[in-house]
């Protein structure tokens, strides 16, 4: 059943070995598409009960005529309450912060990460959605240890982000969630049918810094890619870049070797470029640069990732 599931996506089964590995959006889409639709459970068998397929759409149709983000919020605090044993979720205001919060229906649940990322990334994502643009995030604390992958926390979740908290929570401005918003329902089934990828990337500008980057070294990629040259880009100083990348969780290195490391896999699935176009392309001076940053991104050499994703693809 697994290999299956990964050829379904073209993803090599070999990458299961390989902790730094990596594979491209719409492999992600489609392996999130072919699991649910296997498990019939729309979050992936990550929660004691299932959630079963149709849910998302009659969440959104609760939503669609909230006046605010605020209350929309509250419909999808109680929604999920109707379906989670394990957890429930808890929605509060101080400071000026709205909070959406997993809590324990009994102490000592066990936590899965993922299943606590999906649920804050689809509570932004929706809200994003909603009011058409990227709502801001003021804070993310998630109840796990700090997890390898960190750095692509980064573009998932564009703002400060903590582990070890008390509980995993998500907060926004009370301002931004006291918005109107108007969706209409011809939009909602584009969203859906774009599902899970509609919640999970946003398609909006936001102003995160590490967005920008990207935006910016994608243009340029095969072009210098030093921090100076983005300052200058961006009417910014290096130091000022600096300090935002610290508050998203990063560095310039960290975002600029994601990107790379997003862009190769990506052409090394899709297309038939050459090792040493793929790296001329991305900016490295020889294909050796080229082969030995892939393997320290992905644990496999481009050949090999190549050449494992034909065979179990």
């Amino acid at each position: 059943m697994t290999a299956q599931v990964l050829a379904s996506a073209a993803i090599p089964q070999s990458l299961l070995n390989q902790p730094d590995a990596r594979i491209t959006r719409q492999q992600y889409v489609t392996l999130y598409r072919t699991v649910a639709a296997s498990l019939d459970d729309e979050m992936l068998g990550l929660w004691s009960r299932p959630i079963r397929g149709g849910t998302l759409k009659y969440l959104m149709l609760s939503l669609l005529d909230a006046p605010t983000v605020l209350v929309a919020f509250n419909r999808f605090v109680r929604f999920w309450n109707l379906l989670l044993d394990d957890y429930r979720l808890h929605i509060s205001t101080k400071n000026d912060l709205v909070r959406l919060a997993l809590v324990e229906r009994m102490p000592g649940t066990q936590v899965t990460p993922l299943g606590h990322e999906l649920m804050m990334k689809l509570a932004h994502g929706i809200a994003s959605w909603l009011l058409g643009r990227e709502l801001a995030l003021q804070r993310v604390e998630f109840s796990f240890a700090r997890p390898r992958y960190v750095e692509d926390y980064a573009f998932l979740f564009p703002g400060a982000v903590q582990f070890d908290s008390g509980m995993t929570s998500i907060h926004f401005s009370y301002q931004d969630c006291a918005e109107p918003f108007k969706r209409e329902k011809h939009e909602l089934w584009a969203f859906l049918n774009a599902a899970p990828g509609a919640w999970t990337f946003s398609v909006f500008h936001h102003g995160s810094i590490v967005a920008k980057t990207r935006e910016h070294l994608e243009r340029n990629i095969a072009q210098p890619l030093t921090i100076q040259a983005l300052a200058q880009a961006l009417h910014t100083s290096v130091r000022t870049l600096n300090r935002r990348f610290a508050e998203e969780g990063t560095h310039f290195q960290q975002v600029k070797d994601g990107l790379r490391r997003d862009i190769a896999v990506d052409r090394l699935t899709n297309s038939n470029t050459s090792v040493a176009v793929l790296a001329f392309d991305l900016g490295f001076s020889d294909a050796t640069g080229f082969c030995r940053a892939f393997k320290h991104w992905t644990g496999s050499s481009p050949t090999d990732y190549r050449k494992d994703t034909r065979r179990d693809g």
